[in-house]
């Protein structure tokens, strides 16, 4: 999976940048845990929309962790 263009929009990351990437998989990591309880919640009727969004919750979340982990791992650029 490759992360999408606009994950990267201006090039180079920037410690901001890596404080941008960590808040999002954070959000998205709440995301996840808010659907995983609406999901245990839910009414067997409601039961299989309720995991959908759960399941959408955990694409954001782990596409998240991606761009961080590719942040993480990216050499530190040089300030000369």
């Amino acid at each position: 999976m490759r992360p999408s263009a606009s994950i990267f929009p201006s090039g180079a990351l920037t410690p901001r940048r890596s404080a941008d990437l960590q808040l999002a998989w954070l959000d998205a990591a709440d995301d996840a845990h808010e659907a995983y309880i609406g999901w245990c919640q839910a009414d067997w009727a409601d039961a299989a929309d309720a995991f959908a969004v759960y399941e959408a919750a955990l694409d954001r979340e782990e596409a998240a962790a991606r761009a961080l982990e590719l942040e993480a791992r990216a050499p530190v650029p040089s300030f000369r």
